[in-house]
């Protein structure tokens, strides 16, 4: 069933006794304000659902309480997972990040990764050739700066307790140092961070790296791939 709320019906029923009181002349007259009262009251009556439709759309869009805020805080991230080399075996990568987040939605992120190549691979590159390479324990390091985008917040239940999280996706550009590779990578990659209190999350993210690579005098364009886990912790320790 529909509310209206109305106004000045105590005027229109106050209205009503003076009415009976006087004679016809004045019952007439009394009719006449009466009928104009009436038209009052119902130009004033407003339908209360449409009202509350009304302050709905009149509220700020993406206004959302948020149990974790990220803008204006430091994040500091200790990272490890797994590699994957087009032209090497996969292996481990490990590394460390510090993001500025400017909104809830934006931040700036800096990193540092290293990993290695796998020497099995390298020895089955070198059969039948007659060059080497000097170090079959490849070292490779990785500095990067990526955009941050979160565009989804919100929340997952796991069994009785209420977990929070944002999904977000990583642009922008890095360099590389090794033996086969040097100069700048693209980066590209997406993530998930899930909260804990307001001072730290667990976030896992895929990354994909696109860069230039020379084994054996012979150079590739590659595309390596990384899936992480880390650990981060915000400064200031609240929201």
């Amino acid at each position: 069933m529909r509310r209206t709320t109305c106004l000045a019906v105590v005027i229109a029923v106050a209205a009503a006794p003076a009415a009976r009181a006087d004679g016809p002349k004045v019952a007439a007259a009394s009719d006449d304000s009466s009928d104009q009262e009436k038209e009052r009251t119902t130009s004033m009556c407003i339908d209360q659902e449409i009202a509350d439709r009304l302050a709905i759309k009149r509220k700020r869009r993406g206004a959302v309480d948020r149990l974790f805020v990220k803008a204006r805080r430091h994040e500091l991230s200790l990272s490890g997972g797994y590699y994957a080399a087009d032209l090497l075996s996969g292996t481990y990568i490990v590394g460390g990040s510090y993001t500025y987040h400017m909104t809830d939605e934006t931040a700036v992120e800096f990193s540092g990764w290293f990993t290695h190549a796998n020497a099995d691979v390298i020895r089955e590159l070198e059969s039948g050739r007659s060059q080497v390479l000097a170090n079959t324990y490849e070292q490779q390091e990785f500095v990067e700066s990526v955009l941050v985008w979160s565009p989804v917040y919100g929340k997952l239940r796991f069994g009785g307790s209420v977990v929070h999280f944002d999904l977000h996706a990583d642009v922008g550009v890095g360099v590389i140092q090794s033996d086969t590779s040097r100069g700048a990578d693209g980066v590209l990659g997406f993530g998930i961070k899930l909260f804990m209190g307001q001072a730290a999350a667990f976030r896992i993210d895929a990354r994909s790296r696109t860069y230039r690579q020379q084994l054996l005098d012979e150079s590739f364009l590659v595309n390596d791939t990384s899936i992480t886990a880390s650990v981060s912790l915000f400064l200031p320790f609240h929201n």
